[in-house]
């Protein structure tokens, strides 16, 4: 591979800064892709521009200086179409005062304000112009991320650019595409050098496009091997037990579902009918459970789990909080009261020594068939005699590693992961390609719809009577807040400034309870255990209740600020009312200052109750960011492939992998073919 030392585009210390930043190679170079563009086709108007436009025009310095006030500041004036542009900095005063000098010509790119009557711009991006001007103006003219370390090299998106071109003009024929142009063709793509030439030097921003979905493409493929390699490695592997064939009338299962006072539904019966098959197989399955919020997913992983342990075979469950480790223990205890002979432990973090050292022993003997804990489960003293089945739970809140580490315990152990956000198909099939996809969707009949509602803070006193009403009946409320302590701000409500307000003003004659992250956990218990019992009548609460809390005498659910939460977290608070037999409601009451996106969110919230509809719109609104676990599926972003525009080649490039086996030994057989992936890179010809 060509060093960019034998490039001769750049100096030895800027060198040794590029490879710092990972930059070794012309390859590595070409895939250091612009993070922006600006349009310097257009000829900006001045006349016409409003104030906060984000433009970008070129002029010449005629005046910099360096003005005393409160607050010292350096203030350029720069002509443009006979106007006079203010650039006024509060930071960097000794570099800008350098740069700028008067005469100097450059663009300028910010938000359009008004000082002292001329047209301004606070710390614009500035970009020096000089000498040959073809690549950097009348164009859609890259950015590139440039760091600290990487300006003190003179290394500017200006001298990437000019490099980047004469790497293109000298060594572009050596870019080996390893997809045909037929196949690029049936794919709607372009061939990769046409791609890396417009990311670069795009005529216009559909050029930018085009070339991203190619290079978004190559990334995705590398992602539907790696998933595809996981799971062929994964049925290479032979499962060292197996589950004892049962009479259906001895089945503890079965038994249970008899016993059960509803019946499941047709989406419970598939999974736990699917779930068997997978358990025979002869190597370790993995498989992911997606169900919408009540649509009962952990009773299919308890009758599932039964299976195993009938078996003499131990189950461990993981969940990512105390309080719903605690929720399921509890679940499951009151659904196998009649199996006594069952052992279940709980295993938390903070427990007493002797009490923890018996549960340790129960479980290395084997006298313990379901364990369930937090990230206890995967502490070094916790040693298992049989570990066939690890489920876990909410599985988007661990790290692949917490994942490994309980799976570690066992002898080649089947893994159940669960989630109730649903992930949208396009994320399912990138992200979680290598497990068996399982979702419920049907929820248990009877169930009746939460009334959800948008009401104005002016309203708070309205919906406190609303909730006097509903105590007087007996019922329950939430109040939930999106921070424990207030802001410097003070522009956004939080729980512990408003609580003694709630409890000695607006509700005096109530009970109330307190709930957060920064209680103890004997503290959270109490709090949840009274709330429960009816001693605590409104839970004032933070998001801590999202997963988990089952309170069917809760039926009302007030949501503060609630632009602040998104579509996939909002929709699970709400699962925490309309649990029982009464008309539940959730109040949604977001602040003065919303905006576009945070209305957009909640009018999807007031449309649907369809956990899979919100998670798509979420994901619309809000691209991966909390809804994917990126970081969990071992990679912490793509780097050019987002998934609400590019979606659709997740698909295509997995069904392209197994249907043409040379084309995935080519890329899986690829040297540090993970490492390239993460990096956003693809193959280039040596």
């Amino acid at each position: 591979m060509i060093s960019l030392a034998q490039t001769n585009f750049f100096s030895e210390a800027q060198i040794k800064v590029l490879n710092r930043r990972g930059l070794r190679n012309i390859r590595d170079l070409l895939f250091y892709l612009p993070r922006r563009y600006i349009d310097r086709t257009k000829i900006l108007d001045l006349r016409t521009t409003r104030l906060g436009d984000t433009v970008t025009f070129i002029g010449k310095i005629v005046q910099c200086e360096v003005v005393y006030g409160r607050k010292r500041r350096l203030v350029a004036q720069v002509e443009y179409q006979n106007f006079i542009v203010d650039l006024v900095f509060f930071q960097g005063i000794p570099y800008f005062s350098k740069i700028l000098s008067p005469g100097t010509v450059a663009a300028f790119s910010g938000v359009i304000e008004s000082f002292r009557g001329h047209f301004s711009m606070l710390h614009p991006e500035i970009e020096i112009l000089s000498g040959d001007e073809s690549l950097h103006t009348g164009k859609i003219i890259p950015l590139y991320k440039i760091t600290e370390a990487m300006k003190t090299a003179f290394l500017s998106s200006r001298v990437l650019r000019e490099a980047i071109h004469g790497i293109l003009k000298k060594y572009g024929k050596l870019i080996q595409d390893h997809l045909s142009e037929k196949t690029a063709l049936s794919k709607g793509i372009i061939e990769l050098s046409r791609a890396l030439q417009l990311v670069h030097f795009p005529n216009t921003m559909e050029d930018v496009e085009i070339a991203r979905r190619r290079l978004a493409f190559d990334e995705l493929l590398y992602f539907a091997a790696m998933m595809i390699d996981r799971t062929e490695a994964r049925k290479k592997i032979k499962k060292e037990f197996s589950l004892k064939d049962i009479s259906p009338d001895l089945s503890i299962s079965n038994k249970l579902i008899v016993s059960l006072p509803f019946a499941l539904t047709a989406d419970q019966k598939k999974a736990i009918s699917y779930l068997g098959q997978l358990a025979q197989e002869g190597y370790p399955f993995g498989a992911l459970l997606q169900g919408d919020v009540g649509s009962g997913k952990t009773l299919v992983a308890l009758l599932h789990a039964l299976r195993y342990i009938e078996s003499d075979i131990q189950v461990a469950l993981m969940a990512p909080t105390e309080i719903l480790a605690r929720q399921h223990f509890q679940t499951f205890r009151n659904l196998l009261t009649d199996f006594p002979f069952l052992q279940m432990d709980l295993l938390l973090g903070a427990e007493k020594a002797s009490e923890r050292r018996a549960k340790l022993d129960r479980i290395a003997r084997g006298d313990t068939s379901l364990i369930i804990g937090t990230h206890s489960l995967i502490q070094n003293d916790v040693k298992f005699r049989s570990l066939g089945l690890v489920i876990i739970d909410e599985q988007h809140r661990f790290g692949v590693e917490q994942r490994e580490a309980l799976r570690a315990k066992g002898i080649t152990p089947d893994i159940l992961a669960m989630t109730a956000t649903p992930i949208p198909r396009s994320l399912t099939l990138a992200l979680y390609g290598d497990l068996e996809q399982i979702i419920i969707r049907e929820k248990p009949a009877g169930r009746k719809p939460v009334d959800t509602r948008m009401f104005a803070e002016s309203d708070l006193p309205k919906i406190y009577r609303a909730i006097e009403k509903y105590l007087d009946m007996g019922r329950q409320a939430y109040i939930v807040y999106p921070m424990i302590d207030e802001n410097e701000a003070g522009n956004w409500a939080s729980l512990m400034s408003d609580y003694e307000l709630l409890e000695k003003k607006i509700f005096p004659t109530r009970r109330l309870g307190l709930l957060h992250g920064r209680l103890s956990s004997d503290e959270k218990d109490r709090a949840m255990q009274k709330f429960k019992e009816g001693l605590i009548q409104i839970l004032v609460t933070t998001t801590v209740v999202e997963v988990g809390v089952d309170v069917p005498n809760a039926t009302v659910m007030v949501i503060r600020n609630a632009e602040r939460f998104g579509l996939s977290q909002l929709h699970q608070l709400r699962g925490r009312v309309g649990r029982g037999e009464h008309q539940s409601f959730c109040i949604l009451v977001p602040s003065a200052r919303i905006t576009g996106e945070g209305e957009e969110r909640l009018k999807a919230m007031l449309e649907s109750e369809d956990g899979f509809y919100l998670a798509q719109k979420d994901f619309e609104i809000r691209g991966t960011g909390e809804l994917t676990g990126l970081r969990q599926a071992g990679v912490s972003e793509f780097h050019i492939a987002d998934l609400r525009v590019h979606g659709d080649l997740a698909a295509e490039a997995r069904d392209l992998l197994l249907s043409d086996p040379e084309l995935r030994s080519k890329i899986t057989a690829a040297k540090n073919w993970q490492k390239e992936l993460q990096k956003g890179m693809i193959l280039f010809a040596n």
